[in-house]
C-alpha cells in the first residue's frame, strides 16, 4: 500500500528508510498476538497509542484491533489550509478503490478540490459523512483495506483519538472559571457567575440525542443566508437527498438538502428570517420520532454552547460595577458599554439569538457592544442594553420635562421634524441586491469606464429571422437578441482582447467565449451564461436563453450557470430605451449596451433625392482602459456590426 521510493518518516530528528518501515510491520504482524511492540529495535521514535505503533505525520498499517488497514486522513489541499469541509463522498463504503481515483470532494479555503487516493483497495469505514465541516488537516476521515472480507469487520470502528483531542476543550472553561472568580471580591459577583455554564449543562442533559442543522454555505462568497421557505415542517419525516428548505444566498435562492435520516423536531428560524449566519442554528432533527415532543420548548440558546463560555468573561464588567455605589455604577455602565467605534459599512457579528431579540426589543445592534468571541453580540449583551436603557429614562425625565416649554414656543418645525413628517416605506435589502450593489459600485470606482457607440443597421437581419421561424415548427423562437449573442461571440474570435481579465499584475485572456445575458427579476439582477456561445447554432441559443430566463425569474438557477463568464449584455430595447451605458461586470473587461431598434430615412445609394426606410440599432460598449485600447474597442464594433449587417457570415 505504501508505493514512494523514498519514504521516509521524521520524528525526534531522526529519519527510518521504507526498508525499515517495512521491516517494522512484519515484526508487528508477527507480534500482534502477544501485543509487542518492538519500539525499541526501531531505529525511529514511534508513538504507542491503543496498542498501535504509529508513525508520527505519516499514514501507516495497524493491526493491533483490526485487519490490516490504512487511515485517510484530512489532506492539506492548499497551502494556507488549515481545516477543510467534505462537499462530498465520490465512493461509498465496500466501494473499490484504484489508484488515482477521487474519493471525495473537499472544500478548502480556496475552493473545492478533489481528494485522490495513492493507494488502491477498498473503502472500509467512513468517519465523517459529507457535510462534515472544519475538519483539521490530519484528522482522521476514512479507513481503506486491501481485502473486500476485511470491510465488514470495520463496521463498528471508531476514532479514539478524536474523542482525546475534544477533551482538553471540555476542560478549559473549568480551568479559567477560577481565574474569573478572583477578580471581583464582591460577593454578587461569586454567586452570578455559575449561572451561563449552568443553563448550558442543562440544555445539553434535558434533550434527547439530535443533530442541530447549520445554515449552509450554498455558494463560495456565502456569509450570510436567508431561508425563504420550509418545505419540512416540525414531524415531517426526512431522508437523505430530501429538500427541507429554499435558502437565499448572496447569488440566488437554492435548495438546502439534507445529508441525514430522521425527523424534524424542532424548525428554530422561521420563514423569512434574514442575515442567518454560516453555521448558525436553523433546525433540530432527531433519529427516532417519539422524542419529537420533547424538543417542544427548545430555542436557539440551548444550541449557542460556543458562545455562552465566554459569558461569564463579559457578564464579570457589569457584576463587578453594580457592587460599587449607586452614583459610581451608572456613570461606568453607560461609559463602558457605549456603542463600539465601527468602520462605516462593517458587518456586525451576533448571534441568532441576539438578532431576534434585537428586534423583540427594538433595539439597533450598533449601539451594543459584543462581549462575545471577537466581539460578536450575544444574548447577554442585549438584554443588558434593555436593561441599561429602561434606567436612563429616570435619569433624564426632569431635564426633558423641562425642555418641553422651549419646543412649543417656536414658530416653525425643525428641519430634521419636517423629514419624520413625509409618508415612506423602507423595503428590506435582500443578499443578492446587496452583492449587486456591492459588486457594481467596486466596478464604477476602480475601473476606468469609457463608451463607444454605433449604429447598425438590421434590416436583412429581421428578415432572415422572419425567414427561420416560419421553418422552425415549434421547435425554436428566434429573437434579435440571439442574434446579438451569436454575433458578440464571433466577433471576440476576431478581436481575441474584448474577451479578457485584468488580474493586477497579468491580463487573462479566456479561450472559451462565455456570453453572460442580464436578466431582471423581481429577486435582482442575475446575468446567466450562455457557454461556448460561438460553438452553438442560433436556435441552440435561443432555446439556452430561454430557458436560463425561467429559471432566473423562478429563482431556480445553479451557481453553475451564472458564476463566471467573459462578457456580458445587457439589452434594454424592449423597454423603448434608445441607447444607455451599461456597468461592467467585474472581473470582466466589457459588457455591451444594447437599446432598441427606430425605423429611419436615410439617403437611398444611388439615387439623389430619394430616400428609403432603414431599422437602425444602437449599441454601446463600456471597456475597461486597462485591457481594452480605444482602438481595439473600436475594431471590436466594427467586427459586431458587420456580423449584424450580414447576418448569412454567422451561419458560415
Amino acid at each position: 500500500m505504501l508505493r514512494s521510493a523514498s519514504l521516509a518518516l521524521h520524528a525526534s530528528k531522526r529519519v527510518v528508510s521504507y526498508a525499515s518501515v517495512k521491516c517494522l510491520q512484519t515484526v508487528a504482524r508477527a507480534n500482534v498476538q502477544k501485543r509487542i511492540i518492538p519500539v525499541a529495535a526501531s531505529p525511529v521514535t514511534m508513538i504507542v497509542h491503543n496498542n498501535m505503533a504509529i508513525a508520527p505525520r505519516v499514514f501507516i498499517r495497524t493491526y493491533a484491533d483490526y485487519p490490516s488497514h490504512m487511515k485517510l486522513g484530512m489532506p492539506a489541499l492548499s497551502p494556507t489550509m488549515t481545516a477543510g469541509n467534505i462537499a462530498s463522498w465520490n465512493k461509498k463504503e465496500g466501494d473499490k478503490i484504484n489508484a488515482g481515483d477521487s474519493i471525495a470532494d473537499i472544500e478548502t479555503d480556496k475552493s473545492t478540490m478533489a481528494f485522490e487516493s495513492a493507494e488502491d483497495g477498498y473503502l472500509a469505514k467512513i468517519l465523517y459523512p459529507a457535510g462534515s465541516k472544519d475538519v483539521p488537516v490530519n484528522t482522521l476521515v476514512a479507513i481503506m483495506v486491501d481485502n473486500q472480507a476485511d470491510v465488514a469487520k470495520f463496521a463498528d470502528y471508531k476514532d479514539d483519538s478524536a474523542a482525546t483531542k475534544e477533551e482538553p476543550t471540555k476542560e478549559e472553561p473549568k480551568k479559567e472559571a477560577p481565574k474569573q472568580e478572583e477578580k471581583p471580591k464582591s460577593a454578587p459577583a461569586k454567586e452570578e457567575k455559575p449561572a451561563a455554564p449552568k443553563k448550558t449543562q442543562k440544555a445539553a442533559k434535558s434533550y434527547p440525542s439530535h443533530i442541530t442543522v447549520g445554515m449552509p454555505a450554498l455558494s463560495p462568497t456565502m456569509a450570510k443566508g436567508n431561508i425563504a421557505k420550509w418545505r419540512k415542517k416540525e414531524g415531517d419525516a426526512v431522508k437523505s437527498g430530501d429538500i427541507i428548505a429554499e435558502i437565499e444566498t448572496d447569488k440566488s435562492t437554492m435548495e438546502f438538502e439534507c445529508t441525514e435520516d430522521g425527523f424534524i423536531a424542532k424548525i428554530l428560524c422561521a420563514d423569512g428570517s434574514t442575515d442567518i449566519d454560516i453555521n448558525s442554528p436553523i433546525a433540530i432533527m432527531v433519529e427516532n420520532k417519539d422524542d419529537i415532543s420533547k424538543f417542544a420548548d427548545y430555542t436557539a440558546s440551548a444550541s449557542e454552547s460556543k458562545e455562552e463560555p465566554t459569558a461569564p468573561e463579559s457578564d464579570q464588567i457589569p457584576i463587578a460595577e453594580k457592587s460599587q455605589p449607586s452614583a459610581e455604577a451608572s456613570s461606568s455602565t453607560t461609559t463602558q458599554k457605549a456603542a463600539p467605534a465601527r468602520k462605516q459599512g462593517e458587518r456586525i457579528a451576533a448571534s441568532p439569538l441576539a438578532r431576534a431579540l434585537s428586534k423583540e426589543h427594538d433595539v439597533d445592534l450598533s449601539a451594543v457592544s459584543g462581549t462575545g468571541p471577537d466581539g460578536r453580540i450575544i444574548k447577554a449583551d442585549i438584554l443588558e442594553f434593555v436593561e441599561d436603557r429602561k434606567s436612563r429614562p429616570k435619569q433624564v425625565a426632569q431635564p426633558a420635562a423641562a425642555a418641553e416649554p422651549v419646543k412649543q414656543t417656536r414658530a416653525a418645525p425643525t428641519p430634521a421634524a419636517a423629514a419624520e413628517s413625509l409618508d415612506y416605506t423602507d423595503v428590506s435589502v435582500g443578499n443578492i441586491r446587496k452583492v449587486t450593489a456591492q459588486r457594481l459600485s467596486l466596478s464604477k470606482q476602480t475601473i476606468p469606464h469609457y463608451y463607444l457607440t454605433m449604429e447598425i443597421r438590421v434590416d436583412q437581419l429581421q428578415k432572415l429571422r422572419a425567414e427561420l421561424n416560419a421553418q422552425a415548427n415549434n421547435k425554436y423562437k428566434l429573437s434579435v437578441n440571439d442574434f446579438i449573442i451569436k454575433a458578440a461571440a464571433l466577433s471576440m474570435r476576431r478581436v481575441p482582447i474584448v474577451n479578457s481579465a485584468w488580474n493586477d499584475t497579468f491580463i487573462r485572456r479566456y479561450n472559451n467565449v462565455d456570453i453572460n445575458v442580464a436578466v431582471n427579476t423581481d429577486q435582482g439582477l442575475f446575468t446567466p451564461i450562455v457557454k461556448e456561445a460561438n460553438k452553438k447554432g442560433l436556435s441552440e441559443i435561443a432555446n439556452a436563453v430561454k430557458s436560463l430566463a425561467e429559471k432566473a425569474k423562478e429563482g431556480k438557477l445553479q451557481p453553475a450557470e451564472f458564476q463566471g463568464g467573459t462578457f456580458t449584455i445587457s439589452n434594454l430595447g424592449m423597454f423603448g430605451i434608445k441607447n444607455f451605458s451599461a456597468v461592467i461586470n467585474p472581473p470582466q473587461a466589457a459588457i455591451l449596451a444594447v437599446g432598441g431598434a427606430e425605423k429611419r430615412l436615410i439617403p437611398k445609394e444611388g439615387g439623389e433625392g430619394q430616400y428609403d426606410t432603414a431599422t437602425i440599432l444602437t449599441v454601446t460598449l463600456s471597456c475597461d482602459h486597462r485591457v481594452i485600447d480605444g482602438a481595439v474597442g473600436a475594431e471590436w464594433l466594427q467586427a459586431f456590426k458587420d456580423l449584424m449587417e450580414n447576418p448569412i457570415k454567422m451561419l458560415l
